[in-house]
């Protein structure tokens, strides 16, 4: 704009300059060259003052105009810049929810969950038990002899594999009062529940996400509402122990409807307190797992994505012999073993510092609460507390401080005392 304004000068004073020479036809007039000349240099002049005033001007405006434009350039460093620190405030906050919730599972729970006594001691009942080949099952075994010691009862061992039908066909066959099984959904053995249920021989189940129904299972504890917690609470943990960062991947046997559930909350609780964490799902199977390929699979998982920092395992079956194939691959270093479910093996990896932090699943007080639902059926006691009871006791294990002292029990069997605190309740 300026340069053009000073172009425009010399056409203007041209013209002035032509204008001039016309009047300098009448020769006879000697002071018509001068006054013209006079005049011309006045218009020049003003001209050249109406010029340089526009030119001010215009400086003006854009000096004003630059001002304005670096007044907004400030206002949007200034509005980037709260933007960066609400978001930061945002994954702190998720950070401090995350810690807060897991404050609250610290500390052992001492106390089980059913509260109202048995109104007689039932008499004499025979019990199958479901056993799977799974180690967690073994634990669960040892609660029911202890259980069903405590109410004088019998208990019958029927173990399976993968069939769990035919054991549960074969405990009817045998006209057992009441059948125990886990981690088992309904749909796999409906043929069965249906004729036990005719038969008037109830079940109790634990470990799996159907809630009780007149067609099922009488009974139902550490079902959706307690892995929730626990797929929260281990959920929590990471992002809290990453700051906010962690990129994990669960490995997991989705097949199984209660684990998909533990999935889906720690998915949720990611998305709710750590947007900048990462999760995704190695889904496995039952047979993998039972043929020994679960810790290749996880190698092969963590060469394709380095990033992984953490590796959450749905239950602690999926971890054996994890910890010395990753040594083996050179895969372990930087990376943090946590889950869901630990046993002895992983408390003592824990006292060695190659497993970080899991969260307990007492499978002896399943057993327990499974004999305590039986016992007030036998009575024709009503059960009002099965729902709250479902979400089992639990905490975190997080230090080998507090994992040494658990290693003789192959884990956390339930709160202190409970065979104490069952038998008084039962009036035993």
């Amino acid at each position: 704009m300026k340069f053009r304004t000073r172009f425009l000068v010399a056409p203007l004073a041209l013209a002035l300059a032509v204008a001039a020479c016309g009047s300098s036809d009448d020769s006879g007039d000697d002071e018509a060259p001068a006054t013209a000349a006079a005049d011309e240099t006045t218009d020049t002049e003003a001209a050249d003052e109406t010029t340089d005033s526009a030119v001010a001007e215009e400086e003006a405006a854009d000096d004003e105009a630059s001002a304005e434009a670096a007044d907004a350039a400030d206002e949007e460093v200034a509005d980037d810049e709260a933007a960066a620190d609400d978001e930061a405030a945002e994954g702190g906050d998720g950070v401090a929810a995350a810690q807060a919730f897991i404050d609250g599972f610290l500390e052992p729970p001492t106390e089980i969950g059913p509260t109202i006594p048995l109104e007689s001691v039932p008499e004499q009942k025979t019990v199958a038990w479901l056993e799977c080949s799974l180690p967690s099952c073994a634990a669960i075994g040892v609660g029911f002899d202890e259980a069903a010691a405590t109410l004088g009862w019998n208990l019958e061992v029927i173990s399976w594999d993968t069939d769990a039908a035919a054991a549960f066909q074969q405990a009817i066959d045998q006209g057992v009062d009441y059948v125990a099984i886990t981690g088992t959904p309904p749909a796999l053995i409906q043929d069965q529940l249906d004729a036990a249920n005719a038969a008037g021989i109830k079940t109790m189940s634990c470990f799996d996400a159907a809630v009780p129904s007149e067609d099922g299972f009488a009974m139902q504890c550490g079902d959706a509402t307690s892995v929730e917690v626990a797929g929260e609470m281990i959920a929590n943990a990471i992002i809290a122990d990453s700051g906010g960062t962690a990129n994990v991947m669960m490995v997991n046997i989705p097949d199984f409807t209660v684990l998909a559930v533990e999935s889906e909350a720690s998915q949720r609780t990611y998305d709710a307190n750590c947007p900048d964490c990462t999760f995704e799902e190695l889904a496995l199977t039952l047979d993998q797992l039972l043929a020994g390929e679960v810790p290749g699979a996880i190698v092969a998982s963590l060469q394709s994505n380095p990033d992984i920092d953490y590796v959450h395992f749905a239950f602690d079956g999926l971890a054996g012999g994890v910890v010395a194939t990753l040594q083996d691959a050179d895969l372990l270093e930087g990376r943090n073993l946590v889950g869901v479910d630990y046993n002895g093996v992983i408390l003592q990896e824990i006292v060695d510092g190659t497993q970080q932090f899991w969260t307990t699943n007492p499978k002896e007080y399943s057993a327990w609460l499974m004999i305590d639902a039986m016992a007030r059926d036998a009575i024709g006691q009503d059960n009002p507390e099965e729902r709250e009871n479902a979400k089992v006791p639990s905490f975190l294990v997080n230090s080998p401080e507090v994992a040494e002292p658990l290693i003789p029990t192959d884990g956390w069997p339930g709160p202190e005392n409970m065979d104490q605190q069952f038998a008084e309740l039962w009036g035993v």
